[in-house]
């Protein structure tokens, strides 16, 4: 996160893309945390049942198909700066071309939860 803002203020815009750039892995951990929270009471219940070690494997499962995405994404992702919509890409799943006010750098964001088979491998325009 950037720090030359007045902290008052709350975060920038930049903060929050950079927040919502990650929170998939974010929203994945939390859920984590949730089951393993689970397993923890059901020790003092009488131990845990199936449902509680599939609630936590499955949760397990989240967070590593989440990490995977966010690490996919391109090399070029502008965090700290403001990404703004500039075009369709065409591929018939209303994904959309993203260019940087501040250095001008475009990317393709093809999405995998509009059923677009390309999502799964983000690629930069130049």
């Amino acid at each position: 996160m950037t720090t030359d803002h007045d902290a008052a203020m709350g975060p920038t815009a930049a903060d929050l893309a950079a927040i919502e750039q990650e929170w998939p892995l974010i929203a994945a951990d939390l859920d984590l945390l949730d089951a393993e929270i689970a397993m923890l009471y059901a020790v003092d219940n009488g131990g845990p049942s199936p449902l509680d070690w599939r609630r936590l494997r499955r949760a397990e499962a989240r967070v590593t198909r989440a990490a995977a995405e966010v690490a996919t994404r391109p090399a070029h992702v502008c965090h700290g700066h403001l990404l703004v919509e500039v075009g369709m890409t065409g591929c018939g799943y209303g994904c959309k071309i993203l260019r940087c006010q501040t250095c001008g750098a475009e990317q393709v964001s093809h999405r995998a939860v509009y059923g677009c088979p390309a999502g799964k491998s983000t690629s930069r325009v130049a």
